[in-house]
């Protein structure tokens, strides 16, 4: 069996090649998360010890998620019912702790924000609504 060491050096193409190929990889993989737009995913839910639970979020910059109620055109009201900073990335399960606790039936809109204002992109918003049950 030969020695790496020794196999790599007598073949610098290949390692040359290696070490780009990952830099290039590495840098696609940045980029690509980067310019993933924000998402949320929220389902209808009871309140759990005034809390209700976001399944998922992604972020592209640090900012925060915030509840609102939904008024009846369905677009958000008033102040947020509970906000959370999250850092930019991959969030599942986002615990938010409700104030006041809206009633049963109640509409909320879920918001990801940056300096106070909605992210704004093309394409889908980055906002659900859902209800408590």
């Amino acid at each position: 069996m030969s020695d790496l060491k020794t196999s790599v050096l007598k073949r610098p193409a290949t390692f040359i090649g290696a070490a780009l190929l990952s830099t290039l990889l590495a840098g696609t993989a940045a980029f690509a998360a980067s310019s993933t737009p924000a998402s949320i995913i929220a389902m209808s839910q009871k309140p759990k010890n005034n809390s209700v639970t976001i399944t998922y979020a992604f972020l592209p910059k640090a900012g925060s998620l915030d509840l609102y109620a939904a008024g009846r055109s369905g677009k958000r009201e008033g102040k947020p019912l509970a906000s959370v900073a999250l850092k930019a990335g991959d969030h599942r399960d986002v615990e938010m702790k409700l104030t006041p606790v809206p009633d049963k039936g109640a509409r909320l809109v879920a918001v990801i924000e940056q300096s106070g204002q909605p992210i704004k992109h093309s394409g889908d918003r980055p906002e659900r609504t859902f209800s408590v049950l």
